[in-house]
């Protein structure tokens, strides 16, 4: 078993609130926690949270889940994307 003070958090990811919302839920999906660090400030005043607003919004994992979580991020970046069906309208 892990010992607490072996278990840190790591960043993941980060991107505009939109991508890491994105991402955190995919992670989450697969039951990976996850959580969003800077939401607010990122959106309302990202340049002060990072040097010129750039990619404020931070995605934050255990370092147990590091590995798996960087597959998925990997995984949902080299997806294509689907076509769009009009199967709803169908029924």
């Amino acid at each position: 078993m892990q010992n607490q003070d072996d278990i840190l958090s790591v960043e993941v990811f980060s991107g505009a609130l939109w991508q890491s919302t994105m991402v955190k839920n995919i992670l989450i999906d697969n039951n990976v926690k996850a959580f969003l660090e800077n939401e607010l400030m990122g959106t309302v005043a990202p340049w002060r949270v990072t040097s010129g607003g750039f990619n404020p919004v931070r995605v934050i994992v255990s370092n147990l889940d590091y590995e798996a979580s960087i597959k998925l991020i990997e995984e949902f970046n080299n997806s294509e994307p689907q076509e769009e069906t009009d199967d709803w309208q169908q029924e």
